[in-house]
């Protein structure tokens, strides 16, 4: 796996944030996930990759920052369990716009995503592939912070 296929995914995830919500993120470095470790997110947007490269990807972040996002985009709800489920819809079409910019700009490879799903409450678990390695990618913003974690087959 080289940085041909990654680096679309945290590009488009960083363009996204600045033309959607004005909110400019700045990534950190890049360390090895432990897949059984407990996290911090609360919320995750998940995409299988297939073709010519084999993975997952998963956008994660705290409830803090998709409220910011929900409040940005100026959808009005009623009640709290209304912006739940906004602040979920919001980060599943999120994800599918990040994946979907990522992959139209990968031109070499025959890449195809799945529909985002989307993993909600704290410690939740993500299916991780056991046979290969997670790259975490950590950002921030002043609103809040996001990771992007990363895991293709042969990593």
């Amino acid at each position: 796996m080289d940085a041909s296929i990654i680096n679309p995914f945290l590009s488009a995830c960083e363009e996204a944030f600045a033309t959607m919500f004005n909110i400019i993120p700045q990534h950190k470095e890049p360390y090895l996930l432990d897949p059984l470790a407990g996290h911090k997110w609360e919320i995750s947007g998940l995409v299988a990759v297939s073709g010519d490269e084999m993975g997952v990807i998963a956008f994660r972040l705290h409830r803090i920052l998709a409220a910011k996002m929900l409040e940005i985009s100026g959808v009005p709800v009623d009640s709290p369990e209304e912006r739940d489920e906004m602040m979920n819809q919001l980060v599943s079409e999120f994800t599918n716009i990040i994946t979907g910019n990522a992959v139209s700009s990968i031109s070499s490879e025959n890449i195809m995503v799945s529909a985002p799903v989307i993993r909600t409450g704290e410690n939740h678990v993500i299916p991780w592939p056991r046979s290969t390695h997670v790259i975490a990618v950590p950002f921030t913003t002043r609103q809040g912070s996001f990771e992007v974690n990363i895991c293709f087959r042969g990593m």
